[in-house]
């Protein structure tokens, strides 16, 4: 029976030091009055964020972060900002659109976080004298949502298990032959640690810049310092040795995916951590539950995108495809809109048939790569990275190229002999269809992300990928020209929840002017 590695042991000590952390600060937050909200507008105010989040199609744990930074772009647009009850304001808007159950919020929480909001919006102010809007807000704003989350959210255990990958990792890989001797980057240890933040649990740029503040105890009332500490970590998340150190992080990060999932579903994993038979039966059940998540998650995903699918293609065939047939040819070409709205929705219900979830030969992978890095001596020598990368020539691209352009040229072609496209149509056809392959494609790597090993190809996989690959390709440029304007999003926080959001705000306080005036009869 094999004993934990000083690695295991760390790991179970802090899980232990956290699990009893949390029970006293339960125990301690049951006995504090907590906020009610009242109410009015809740509906109203759910089903505006259920059409905000398909608009965005985030990552479902990155939405209460971003509705908070939502809350605070709004504020800043008023003269008196952050005033003393935005903390009550914040949690009030919070519990109408879902995300948090009434009563469920001390006091002194929603005081910490009007605190909160008033340091960070202090720095901002000074940040603001020598830098832009954009930049104030990324260094400020950002790590603010994420600070003011982290008060509604336990992100406790999180930390610790980032810091037992981190271990791993900084041990395992050989960074002198990853990089080449002389050429590690000076930042490497941060470096890392994003990587490991932005690879195993998919934290969000906030969120990790947050976990860098407090990790190097930067202060918020030193704007220089901080300043120059934000510029460093913009420099880190732009560089090629992230992207590296993600790529190998992400090739060797299963076990650590359904470890995670072990820590989530089992209180007594630091008990369990004390041998490798009482550890592996609840990392068996971790296995199963995070295919069944995985599988759930994808099945969520494909409808997610299908309604994000129809919302951007409805807004655009108004606002461009109808006026165009209007103008040109004094009549809507219902064939090819009609084609263009529902063929991209069932190419993605289509790709969901080609995804398939891992069998019994990578369970049995994963238990082997658990117990090495838990249950195993601790390598004297860093053995990650000295792989080299496989390299193909100059012809593999020049395929590769061609076979992109056939497929675009075949596609074309195919629409415009039987359905009558022309060019706009053609140019929001390929937008839509390459944005849903990509979305698709993401969704095949949450999938990817829990197999050991190279992926197993089959010919209905390798059909997909010569089908789809082209468009994943454009797809991948146009959703990340899209996070970065994101018209849709733009538009429904301009002229839909700006408006929506104050005159609900104002008829919750009307309510309480109303309440306290008959208290006063």
């Amino acid at each position: 029976m094999k004993q934990p590695n000083d690695l295991a042991l760390a790991f179970a000590r802090e899980l232990k030091f956290v699990r009893d952390a949390a029970e006293k600060q339960n125990l301690a937050d049951d006995s504090l009055e907590k906020l009610h909200v009242a109410t009015t507008g809740a509906g109203l105010t759910e089903l505006y964020e259920t059409l905000r989040n398909a608009s965005e199609n985030a990552e479902e744990n990155l939405l209460l972060m971003h509705a908070i930074r939502r809350f605070f772009k709004r504020a800043y647009l008023t003269p008196d900002f952050v005033s003393s009850d935005i903390g009550d304001e914040l949690i009030s808007e919070l519990t109408l659109a879902g995300y948090l159950e009434n009563d469920s919020v001390t006091l002194k929480t929603v005081t910490d976080i009007s605190k909160e909001a008033r340091e960070y919006s202090s720095l901002r102010d000074k940040i603001l004298q020598k830098f832009p809007r954009d930049v104030a807000d990324r260094w400020t704003l950002d790590p603010m949502s994420a600070a003011i989350e982290a008060k509604l959210r336990d992100h406790t255990k999180n930390a610790v298990f980032a810091d037992l990958a981190y271990n791993y990792f900084l041990a395992a890989i050989d960074a002198d032959k990853m990089f080449g001797r002389g050429n590690r980057p000076a930042s490497y240890e941060a470096t890392l640690f994003i990587a490991v933040q932005q690879t195993l649990l998919k934290a969000d740029p906030a969120a990790i810049r947050l976990s860098l503040i407090t990790r190097y105890q930067i202060s918020k009332t030193h704007s220089v310092d901080f300043a120059k500490f934000n510029t460093s970590i913009d420099q880190i998340f732009d560089s090629p040795a992230l992207d590296k150190l993600n790529h190998l992080i992400d090739r060797n990060g299963a076990p650590f995916r359904i470890l995670h999932r072990a820590m989530a579903s089992d209180e007594k994993l630091a008990e369990h951590l004390s041998s490798e038979k009482t550890f592996l039966g609840p990392f068996d059940q971790a296995i199963s539950e995070s295919y069944a998540t995985v599988n759930k998650n994808v099945n969520r995903g494909i409808v997610r995108s299908v309604v994000f699918l129809i919302i951007t293609k409805f807004i655009i065939g108004i606002a461009a495809e109808v006026p165009y047939d209007l103008w040109v040819h004094g009549a809507i070409k219902w064939t090819a809109l009609i084609v263009n709205l529902a063929l991209p929705p069932l190419y993605m219900i289509a790709l969901r048939l080609t995804l398939f979830m891992p069998d019994v030969r990578n369970t049995r992978a994963l238990n082997r790569e658990i117990s090495r890095i838990l249950f195993a001596p601790v390598p004297e020598k860093p053995f990650l990275g000295k792989k080299k990368a496989r390299v193909f020539g100059a012809s593999y691209n020049l395929i590769y190229g061609l076979m992109i352009l056939a497929v675009f040229a075949g596609v074309a072609w195919l629409l415009m002999r039987y359905a009558q496209f022309e060019w706009i149509h053609l140019v929001i056809f390929f937008i839509f269809i390459s944005t849903a392959s990509f979305l698709g494609f993401r969704l095949s790597r949450s999938i990817r992300e829990i197999e050991v090993g190279d992926e197993a190809q089959t010919s209905v996989t390798m059909l997909r990928d010569f089908i789809y690959m082209p468009f994943v390709a454009v797809g991948r440029s146009i959703s990340e020209t899209y996070s970065k304007l994101n018209i849709v999003s733009r538009f429904l926080d301009m002229f839909v929840e700006l408006p929506l959001k104050t005159i609900l705000g104002f008829v919750r306080r009307w309510g309480s002017f109303l309440s306290a005036k008959k208290d006063s009869f």
